[in-house]
């Protein structure tokens, strides 16, 4: 379950981070020139406000200067330039809009901690002793149209719960690693810091496991 997580995670951020990329490169590129002069005006002491005006003028007259270049062709006569505009006073940030970022906050450490659950079971690391009930091999999808397939083996345990084994299991050798457990005996399962805090009442995945009676 670890795995499937972190895969899907992985597809999905690895796409939102080429998209992301893209998107600030081409904006990067085109404010350059606003940037720079934004900087200028700073350190010429004009206050934020001013800046937002004197951007928004050059626009108007960008825009202007494009429409009368259109209407000289046709003949038509050109429009005035657009009067100065004139900064609204700030506005305070609402309720809405500070949840608004708290929530983008939270979803953002929660994708993080999917997108990281294989390396977090590797940390802190604790041996379980567990009563083995039964042992199966189990296969699942995930992805678009099931394009990822994860092999494990499934073992049920009388007082630990399921317990699900990834590394090291393949398709060949899954019913193999099945078959080797016997039903009855205790093992001791190595189980991560990620599923142990995470998951407790779902599948655990453990890393390492012995037969110890």
């Amino acid at each position: 379950m670890v795995v499937d997580m972190a895969v899907t995670g992985f597809m999905f951020g690895a796409l939102g981070q080429v998209i992301a990329f893209a998107v600030a490169l081409t904006l990067f590129i085109r404010s350059m020139p606003a940037r720079r002069r934004w900087a200028a005006h700073r350190e010429a002491g004009w206050t934020t406000a001013q800046c937002r005006a004197d951007d928004a003028r050059r626009s108007g007259v960008e825009h202007t200067r494009m429409l009368n270049a259109r209407l000289r062709k046709l003949g038509l006569r050109p429009v005035p330039p657009p009067t100065p505009w004139t900064p609204p006073p700030p506005k305070k940030p609402t309720i809405m809009s500070r949840l608004s970022v708290v929530l983008f906050l939270v979803m953002l450490v929660v994708a993080a901690v999917i997108f990281a659950s294989p390396w977090l079971d590797t940390r802190v690391v604790q041996s379980i002793q567990c009563e083995v009930v039964s042992a199966e091999p189990r296969t699942t999808s995930s992805g678009s149209r099931g394009s990822v397939t994860t092999v494990s083996v499934l073992v049920k345990t009388q007082d630990c719960g399921p317990l699900a084994i990834h590394w090291g299991v393949t398709g060949d050798n899954q019913d193999e690693i099945a078959a080797s457990f016997i039903p009855g005996a205790t093992y001791e399962f190595d189980v991560g810091w990620f599923s142990r805090t995470f998951i407790k009442n779902g599948i655990q995945s453990a890393r390492d496991y012995r037969l110890i009676g």
